[in-house]
C-alpha cells in the first residue's frame, strides 16, 4: 500500500482586490518511528514514500550502517508507521549505535564541532564539466511531479560526473531527501566515486556531513551553503557547488575539478 503523497484542501486566494474559496494540492506529512533491532531510533518526519531508501539512507549518514550486508531485515508498517531495521549484531555495529546516539539526543544542544567530524578516507574527486551542472540542475529542477503539483517539496537525485541521472526523490525535509539517494545507492550497489548529489535544499553543516559520511565526492544544489559547511567540504576535499544558475554558479569548494 502506498500512502497518499498530498492531499487536496480548502484554502482561500486573495487576489489583492477580491477572496475567494480555492482547493489546493497539500504535500502529505507522517511521523515514521525508525527502530534498529527492535529498539526505536529516531522519529522522522517525512512524506511517507521510499521508506526503504529513506530508513537505509538516513543509517548509513549516520553512520550505523555501512554496508547492505549488515541489514539482515527491513520490515515496514504504513499503518503504525513504523520502521524496523534488522541488523548484525556486533560488537562493532552496537559501538556505532551508541555513539551516533549519545551525540543526537538532547533537545537544543549542538552536534559535534568541525574538528570533531570523521573524515573517511576518499577516493579522487573527479573532474565535472560546467555545462554538466547547469544542465544537470536545469534537468532536475523540473523532475518533480509533486513540486509543480505542490510546491511543498524538496529533491534529491544522484548524476553521473557525465550528467547521467541515476535516481531521483522527492520529500518534504531536504535532509530526508538526501538520505533517499544514498539509500538507493546502498541497496543497489551504487559507487559514489563518479558521482554528483544535486539538492534544492541550503547545503547547511548536516547535509555535508552527510556526504562526508558515505564518501561522496561532489555536492551541488541551487541554493546557497553555510560558513560551516563550507568549511567542512574544504576540509574533506570534495567539490561543493551552490547558486546553481543557467548563466552559472558558485564554487565554495575543490574549484580545481571544474572544467570550463
Amino acid at each position: 500500500m502506498a500512502l497518499p503523497q498530498y492531499a487536496t484542501v480548502g484554502a482561500f486566494q486573495c487576489t489583492g482586490s477580491a477572496i475567494a474559496p480555492i482547493e489546493i494540492p497539500v504535500s502529505a506529512e507522517y511521523a515514521f518511528t525508525l527502530s534498529v533491532n527492535g529498539n526505536p531510533f529516531v522519529s522522522i518526519i517525512c512524506s511517507g514514500s521510499d521508506l526503504e531508501q529513506l530508513a537505509l539512507g538516513h543509517l548509513a549518514a549516520e553512520g550505523v550502517i555501512r554496508s547492505a550486508a549488515e541489514v539482515r531485515s527491513i520490515e515496514i508498517d504504513e499503518q503504525a508507521f513504523t520502521i524496523d531495521i534488522g541488523t548484525a549484531e556486533n560488537d562493532d555495529l552496537l559501538e556505532r549505535l551508541f555513539r551516533i546516539r549519545s551525540i543526537a539526543t538532547g533537545c537544543g544542544q549542538s552536534g559535534p564541532g568541525l574538528a570533531d567530524v570523521v573524515l573517511p578516507a576518499r577516493g579522487e574527486v573527479p573532474r565535472v564539466r560546467a555545462s554538466v551542472i547547469t544542465t544537470g540542475m536545469k534537468e532536475f529542477l523540473h523532475a518533480s511531479e509533486i513540486h509543480k503539483l505542490t510546491h511543498g517539496v524538496h529533491s534529491a537525485a544522484l548524476y553521473s560526473v557525465e550528467g547521467r541521472r541515476l535516481c531521483f526523490f522527492d520529500e518534504i525535509g531536504r535532509h530526508n531527501a538526501i538520505d533517499k539517494i544514498l539509500g538507493y545507492a546502498l541497496k543497489n550497489g551504487l559507487s559514489l566515486e563518479r558521482s554528483m548529489i544535486l539538492s534544492t535544499g541550503r547545503l547547511a553543516s548536516e547535509i555535508v556531513t552527510k556526504a562526508i559520511a558515505v564518501s561522496a565526492p561532489v555536492l551541488v544544489s541551487r541554493a546557497a551553503p553555510t560558513t560551516r559547511s563550507i568549511d567542512l567540504a574544504r576540509r574533506a576535499g570534495m567539490l561543493m557547488i551552490g547558486g546553481v544558475r543557467p548563466s552559472g554558479f558558485y564554487i565554495f569548494s575543490g574549484e580545481g575539478f571544474v572544467e570550463c
